[in-house]
């Protein structure tokens, strides 16, 4: 009679624990809790021999070891911080990821400090091409979330506003009220390159040749009274002022009482939507509203699935915006 063998199943890989790299880095427990929770008071060469061996051995702290933290990078240099489209998209992302619990870190200048944190994962709202590269250089090692990013690769993950859609929408709405001499006033920025592209199309597809002279992007930080007469000067009675900047709120008023421009009798004006500000313009601001808070909380859910190890697809997701009409046009 045979004897029955039972198959002994194979060993289970060992989880490594801090305790693993505490004695690999030859530093005490308590030194790598620091660094991994991205605490001070840890010399600078420890941090970094610590945070080497945790991505070479690729060491994944359990939740209840260290607190979820991810990165929110924007540019140092945005100017339009308050209130503005990058500002605001960060603001609402930084409160869903709050409110499932996970730390926020808001690096001054991203370049110099994100190597030198332990991170779950990163958010982007930056165009700059040296952030973009650093965060593809760490993309390898922890999970990264691209807000606005028109050209990013099919592994990467991005979440964007529909902006070509934006600029049809309001060149839409301007041919349909008569407009012909449609102006595009804003800086020169991805978003607005996408919009531009968008808004021409429509125009092309109406008969109506684009207007070079009207359709000029500017450097950040340029004067709206600037591109106004510039494009007041070249015939234009409809102007497209995008984004969730005060960039169409300081337009209408260089327009009405510095110009003397009645709006829309004179020149009609779409702008990107304020919350509480573009219905209490006068006359109430017609806009184009991006859909910023879907977008933080598309991110946040993201970018927690990506750190827990979940798969997702798609990676790319595109989110609708509307045209809201008040009496600006």
């Amino acid at each position: 009679m045979k004897k029955e063998t039972s198959k002994q199943s194979p060993k289970k890989a060992k989880r490594l624990t801090i305790y693993d790299l505490a004695r690999l880095a030859d530093v005490s427990p308590g030194t790598v809790s620091r660094v991994l929770n991205n605490r001070d008071k840890v010399h600078p060469q420890t941090r970094e021999k610590v945070l080497e061996l945790a991505h070479k051995i690729g060491l994944n702290p359990q939740s209840s070891v260290r607190n979820r933290e991810v990165a929110i990078i924007t540019e140092p240099s945005f100017q339009d911080r308050i209130g503005g489209y990058s500002a605001s998209l960060s603001a609402f992302t930084t409160f869903n990821l709050s409110g499932k619990n996970v730390g926020v870190l808001l690096p001054e200048n991203p370049v110099e400090m994100l190597p030198h944190y332990y991170l779950d994962g990163a958010i982007t709202v930056s165009a700059e091409k040296e952030i973009l590269e650093l965060l593809k250089s760490v993309e390898k090692r922890i999970p990264v979330v691209y807000m606005d990013h028109f050209e990013a690769t099919a592994e990467q993950y991005t979440v964007n506003s529909d902006h070509y859609r934006s600029g049809e929408l309001a060149a839409e709405h301007f041919l349909e009220h008569g407009r012909s001499k449609l102006a595009f006033i804003g800086n020169d920025c991805p978003p607005n390159r996408v919009r531009m592209e968008g808004y021409t199309a429509v125009m092309k597809k109406a008969g109506i040749e684009p207007n070079p002279r009207l359709l000029q992007l500017d450097p950040e930080g340029s004067l709206a009274y600037t591109s106004l007469t510039r494009a007041l000067r070249n015939g234009a009675d409809a102007l497209f002022v995008p984004g969730s900047s005060m960039q169409a709120v300081e337009a209408m008023h260089v327009l009405q009482y510095v110009m003397r421009k009645e709006v829309p009798k004179d020149v009609s004006v779409i702008g990107g939507e304020n919350e509480g500000v573009s219905i209490f313009q006068n006359p109430p601001l017609t806009t184009v509203a991006e859909p910023l808070r879907d977008m933080a909380r598309l991110a946040a859910d993201l970018i927690i699935k990506l750190a827990d190890g979940v798969e997702v697809e798609p990676r790319h997701y595109t989110l609708p915006v509307k045209l809201i009409v008040r009496e600006s046009v």
